[in-house]
């Protein structure tokens, strides 16, 4: 089930990886989609002030893809493109982070903690 919170926006890059468990609420979008998909999400999501991008480690797939996207959004606002001029405002403000350590991390440190957790496979992260 997807959902998202009034202050950020988790963003989940990982493709095959993402079956055995993820974030609850996490937007997945594979990170060969994220190109793609940049202008989908600037707009979808533009009051969304705080976007986290990760994937299972955050060391490559997470970083490339909040880049991506962080570059995208620069380059909106610089064109001041006529197509985002309501949005624009927003996405000066909106913030774009890496969650450190990946799914891996954030499996570790809550486990044993059933909500922060969904569609997971303990055996698979053991």
């Amino acid at each position: 089930m997807f959902y998202f919170r009034v202050n950020y926006l988790i963003v989940d890059v990982r493709d095959s990886d993402y079956i055995g468990g993820h974030i609850p609420g996490a937007l997945n979008i594979p990170s060969y989609e994220i190109r793609d998909k940049v202008d989908e999400i600037a707009k979808k999501y533009c009051n969304i002030p705080l976007l986290v991008f990760h994937c299972a480690l955050s060391q490559v797939r997470g970083p490339k893809s909040a880049r991506i996207y962080h570059e995208f959004v620069g380059n909106v606002i610089m064109s001041q493109h006529s197509a985002y001029k309501d949005i624009i405002p927003k996405l000066e403000e909106q913030q774009v982070s890496v969650l450190t350590g990946g799914f891996s991390d954030w499996y570790d440190e809550f486990k044993n903690e059933p909500d922060m957790l969904e569609d997971i496979d303990h055996d698979l992260w053991s």
